[in-house]
């Protein structure tokens, strides 16, 4: 499928999950991310994983828009924090890692298997630790969404004072503040539902 086709079936979905507008300003992504976790399961576009499935921090693959030298950052963000009826936590901040580059096409054509695609996270900066999602009992489904950036002339250093609504008082404005303050430019997103066991 086209990068464009697939483009255009990320921001319906986010349209169509409420991501845009709760979370995102409406924008076309170009940049194709994709998250699969050590237990296998991969995040696509919806897709519901178990919370034990997502504890441990994934592998990353992006799919760039042709600029070889970009470096990105990446985040995961529950806007549904404690619930999606109650957000008054929202969003909350579940990783930052930043100055990630995607492989070139050489190396991911020449790549042994599918280690060789992912981007080498040791080579980024974590400035939020990755904390797996926890949402609690009888909160329904909430939606994690990872959002791609591409850093400006400077990479961020500095992830927010707190957390819970990203340290700031009001609801789901968060992440979009802190990628304006870092000069970042919103260019892909991917999404999965989590809930608590206990509903």
């Amino acid at each position: 499928m086209p990068l464009v086709t697939i483009n255009q079936s990320v921001q319906e979905g986010l349209k169509k999950d409420g991501i845009i507008p709760d979370v995102l300003d409406d924008f076309t992504p170009n940049t194709l991310i994709q998250i699969k976790y050590p237990c296998g399961k991969e995040v696509s576009l919806g897709a519901s994983l178990k919370p034990s499935e997502t504890q441990a921090e994934p592998e990353i693959q992006i799919m760039p828009d042709g600029d070889d030298s970009a470096t990105y950052t990446l985040v995961l963000t529950d806007p549904d924090a404690p619930s999606r009826e109650d957000p008054k936590w929202s969003e909350f901040c579940h990783w930052i890692i930043t100055d990630l580059k995607a492989p070139t096409p050489e190396a991911v054509a020449a790549a042994a298997d599918e280690a060789g695609t992912f981007v080498k996270k040791d080579q980024g900066k974590t400035i939020v630790e990755y904390m797996g999602p926890a949402p609690p009992p009888k909160t329904g489904k909430h939606r994690y969404v990872f959002l791609l950036y591409k850093n400006g002339a400077k990479s961020p250093t500095e992830g927010p004072k707190d957390r819970k609504l990203w340290g700031n008082d009001t609801p789901r404005t968060g992440v979009k503040q802190w990628a304006e303050k870092n000069g970042l430019t919103l260019v892909g997103a991917n999404y999965f539902f989590a809930r608590n066991d206990v509903q």
